[in-house]
């Protein structure tokens, strides 16, 4: 049974825990959220790590992300989830904590990480994910205007490119 804690819009948990199975959007209040964490990898050639999500998940594309489960940290849930779906340990220290986003229901604890990852070390979580590949800004974008992405994925792919810009990273 996943449980899954309960957040406001500020980003704190509320005290309150659901089972994922019992999560109905109208069963909550508006300040009330289950939060996931994504994380977006990007190598030394400015390609991102995208996921083609299997088709019991959709068949979408997306990047790296999941829920939050109750006890856990954002981080420690997006390291959970690369572990998980892509067979890849990653060391807190290097993931860039970018905050939250409040986007249609769930919370999105948004993460980036700089680092090679060679698809050859990749085992994939074949439940979740169909194939993964390395994608320029460009392309990441045509898909989403193609309506091929994740929707919350494709927001906080925004946020992504807004840090980058910023920092100029």
């Amino acid at each position: 049974m996943e449980m899954l804690d309960i957040y406001n819009s500020n980003g704190e948990t509320t005290g309150r825990v659901v089972e994922r199975s019992a999560v109905k959007v109208s069963t909550f209040n508006s300040n009330e959220h289950i939060a996931v964490s994504i994380i977006y990898i990007e190598n030394h050639e400015n390609e991102f790590l995208i996921q083609k999500t299997s088709k019991e998940k959709g068949g979408l594309y997306s990047s790296t992300g999941g829920h939050i489960d109750h006890g856990q940290t954002p981080k420690e849930a997006i390291i959970r989830e690369v572990r998980e779906e892509l067979g890849i340990a990653v060391d807190e220290n290097e993931i860039v904590d970018l905050g939250f986003m409040v986007v249609d229901f769930p919370i999105r604890f948004v993460f980036y990480l700089k680092k090679d990852i060679d698809l050859k070390d990749v085992v994939l979580q074949k439940e979740e994910v169909d194939s993964v590949s390395y994608m320029s800004v460009n392309k990441i974008k045509s898909i989403i205007e193609k309506g091929l992405m994740i929707k919350g994925h494709a927001k906080v792919f925004e946020k992504i490119l807004e840090y980058k810009t910023q920092n100029k990273a």
